[in-house]
């Protein structure tokens, strides 16, 4: 019984794995900018699903939950290799060229991101993207939640006046 109910959530896993591995492996590829770090961190999102598969609850909440895993995962392994003088503090997340969304709006969130550091990128994108959680982010970031809370006020305040055209 036990085995057979095994058998099932590897398949689970497996079938997530092929519906959304890209989509991860492209969020992994995005905040690590290496594609082996990106490959060896999406296989560890989905071996860490299939260890807390009773964690997801739904089919359709499947996504949400894999993608925040995954920048979770990604944001640990940037913070583990700055601590270990392998990564630059001042490295700014990696931004889709706007060549690539042929939306407006993907072009001024990019353009009104990159005004900023790359630490208040990251409380912004995991935020507001995201949707984690103040302390899970700080944990993640290697950082306070009141710092978390304090860059994503000053970031919202000075991208709302940069939408209103005049720079704070």
């Amino acid at each position: 019984m036990q085995a057979a109910r095994a058998s099932s959530h590897e398949q689970q896993v497996v079938s997530l794995y092929r519906e959304y591995g890209p989509a991860v492996y492209r969020r992994c590829l995005r905040l690590l900018r290496d594609s082996e770090a990106a490959r060896d961190a999406t296989q560890e999102v989905f071996v860490k699903l299939l260890r807390d598969i009773g964690k997801l609850a739904a089919r359709d909440t499947a996504l949400p939950w894999i993608y925040r895993v995954a920048t979770n995962h990604c944001l640990n392994l940037r913070r583990d290799a700055r601590r270990r003088g392998e990564q630059r503090g001042d490295d700014a997340l990696e931004l889709a060229p706007a060549a690539l969304h042929p939306y407006p709006e993907r072009r001024l969130a990019r353009e009104v991101l990159a005004r900023f550091d790359s630490q208040t990128q990251a409380v912004a994108v995991g935020v507001l993207v995201d949707g984690m959680e103040h302390e899970e982010l700080a944990a993640a970031l290697g950082i306070s939640r009141r710092t978390v809370h304090r860059k994503l006020t000053r970031f919202l305040a000075r991208a709302r006046a940069l939408l209103a055209g005049a720079e704070p």
